[in-house]
Formats: structure tokens, sequence, C-alpha cells
């Protein structure tokens, strides 16, 4: 069960094999933006990815769901700033700006939940992502095209190789994996499959210390 109205999220899932139903949750990822300091950017994606599975497993009684969220922060003059979804394409440009010539690091939280028994698994994966210096016309000329207004940064990987004439903005990407910059770590949700199997299997154990039902 996804927790996630991610068209790019779904898609990735998919292409790696995995079946998939969707139930986006109904959680304000703003809501917990005051978090950040506290948590850091992983333990803000992980948080809200918990939000988001929790949201969504009150109406999936036996299933496993999977929520996510990709949190970018980026270093300016007055601190590290959190990459936001923008509401309009003045403002996608201004903080695609603020991008220019810079490196910023994308968090994944992931989380694992399976409803019956309760356990529940989780994982953080890093990317650091390293652009090019570009100008005000050159973003501007991307967000109309692009409307990059649904993910935060105010761009998105996938349109690098649409790009021409301009020039792809990343020029590099630190990571395990490329499947992280878009948000679903492919490598960490397996591991965590495994994880999540681990745990519920031990939980069964300790219901049923001897490897069976109770006796009637």
């Amino acid at each position: 069960m996804l927790a996630s109205g991610s068209i790019y999220r779904e898609r990735m899932l998919r292409d790696a094999g995995f079946e998939l139903i969707i139930d986006p949750p109904h959680v304000d990822e703003r809501a917990a933006d005051h978090l950040l300091a506290r948590l850091g950017p992983g333990g803000l994606a992980v948080e809200l990815a918990a939000r988001k599975a929790a949201s969504v497993a009150v109406r999936h009684s036996q299933s496993v769901v999977l929520g996510g969220d990709q949190v970018g922060v980026v270093q300016t003059p007055r601190g590290p700033v959190q990459l936001n979804k923008q509401p309009d394409s003045g403002a996608a440009v201004a903080q695609l700006m603020s991008l220019s010539g810079t490196t910023h690091h994308l968090y994944n939280g992931m989380v694992l939940l399976d409803v019956p028994s309760g356990c529940r698994v989780s994982g953080i994966d890093v990317q650091r992502v390293t652009m090019r210096a570009f100008g005000a016309e050159e973003a501007l000329e991307y967000v109309q095209r692009f409307e990059p207004l649904d993910t935060a940064g105010s761009y998105r990987m996938e349109d690098s190789e649409r790009m021409a004439p301009l020039e792809p903005f990343v020029t590099s990407v630190v990571g395990e994996d490329p499947t992280g910059v878009l948000g679903v770590p492919i490598p960490m949700l397996r591991r965590l499959l495994v994880s999540l199997e681990d745990a519920t299997r031990g939980a069964a154990g300790r219901d049923h210390p001897h490897g069976g039902p109770p006796g009637r």
C-alpha cells in the first residue's frame, strides 16, 4: 500500500517490479516544518513518512504500508534553508536561483508499517546534488516550460533530457543509487522489506513462543 499521490513514486516503484495499491495520505507537510531544527532534515523526512503511513494505515488493517518523504536543504549565508514546493512561478524561479552554483542535500525518509502486527521499520537515504551556475533568464525559461510547482527545489531530474537548448542544471549526484534523487531509494526499500519481515517474524515468535498457535 503506497501512502502517496506522487505519480513519480508510483512510476518508479512499478518500474522496479512492485505491485501497488495507491492511497494518498491526508497530511499537511508544512505543519511539521518547525521540527527541522530539532530532528534534522533526515529525522524530519522520517517523521513525515511515518505520518503519511499512519494516515493510510487506519483504512487498511491487513496491509503493509509504505510512506516516504524527501526533505531538501541548501546552505545559505543565513544558515540552512529547507526547499519546498512553491505556490507560483515567481517563487519557483527565486528558489531555483538559490540553488545556482551550489550543492544541496536531499534526505529521503522511508517508513514501512506492517499494520496487522504494528511492526515498523524506517531508514534515511542522503543524496548530494551539485548544480551549475545559471542565470535568472534560464531559470525563468525552465519554470515556464516545465512548471515544477509540484516538487521541492523547483526542479526535476526527470526534465534533464528534455531541457535543450538549455544545459541540465545538475552536474553531479553523490549517493547510493540514482533513485534516491527521485524520492524512492530502491536499494534502501529492499533492505527495509527484509528488516520488516524479520521484525514481523520476531513479533509472531513472541506471541507464540513455541512456534505455533496457542493450544485450546
